[in-house]
């Protein structure tokens, strides 16, 4: 019989604005050590400190199992302007759509948006869909803490298999971090100084067809259905 998993989700704010959000997915044993290291980083946000810390534990059942995307990194040299321009190009998605993901910041999760008219979708405009209840298989019964890096590949590998879902855009809302992703096709492309250093600004994207599937069986898919990704060990 598998090993009882659980869900352990931090969400923290100051004064109702969003600070960070986190979460893994890990066994029994190891929920304390997680959830201490889950209030850890929100105490040390660089994005400030909150005055309101959620920690939320869930037993998990039917999780689901999907392979992580091939990594594929992008000539720093370039301005991300011109990579994500490039992709967008490729696949003729509405040119409107990569505008949001530098005008709208400080979401909690992310814009839906229709891949071919640019139009935002998604229910609730100022907090957005966040994909969540996921983590790298090959750390699940590892209490330690993933890094940047790791956080993202899980998130796009489980929004790359939520139903209608073409492609995802993201620049982190880190002022330290700098670099950003998108992935599409299986390929996690990741693109170095999408921002300035020190700068707050950051969202996520989802690009989304209707003609393969009903958008709230998609919504449905992200906010709450667990997905542990193969392939990812640190």
């Amino acid at each position: 019989m598998a090993e009882q998993l659980f869900s352990v989700r931090m969400r923290a704010s100051q004064a109702g604005r969003h600070i960070s959000g986190a979460e893994r997915i890990c066994t029994f044993e190891h929920v304390p050590q997680v959830s201490a290291q889950l209030h850890r980083r929100a105490l040390t946000h660089p994005n400030g400190t909150p005055d309101s810390i959620h920690i939320t534990t869930e037993a998990l059942r039917q999780v689901t199992h999907v392979p992580a995307l091939q990594v594929r990194e992008l000539d720093p040299t370039v301005p991300a302007s011109i990579h994500f321009a490039k992709l967008f190009d490729a696949h003729g998605w509405h040119p409107s759509a990569l505008d949001h993901l530098y005008s709208v910041t400080g979401l909690r999760g992310a814009m839906i948006v229709d891949a071919w008219t640019g139009r935002r979708l998604d229910p609730h405009f100022e907090r957005g869909v966040r994909a969540s209840t996921m983590d790298a298989a090959g750390l699940s019964h590892s209490p330690d803490a993933k890094d940047h890096a790791t956080e993202a590949l899980v998130l796009a590998a489980k929004v790359a298999a939520a139903p209608g879902i073409l492609a995802e855009l993201c620049i982190s809302d880190d002022p330290d971090y700098t670099t950003g992703y998108l992935a599409c096709d299986g390929i996690y492309h990741r693109i170095f100084h999408c921002k300035e250093p020190g700068s707050s600004i950051g969202t996520r994207v989802f690009l989304f067809d209707s003609q393969l599937a009903a958008l709230p069986d998609t919504i449905e898919f992200l906010e709450h259905h667990p997905v542990l990704v193969e392939g990812i060990y640190s």
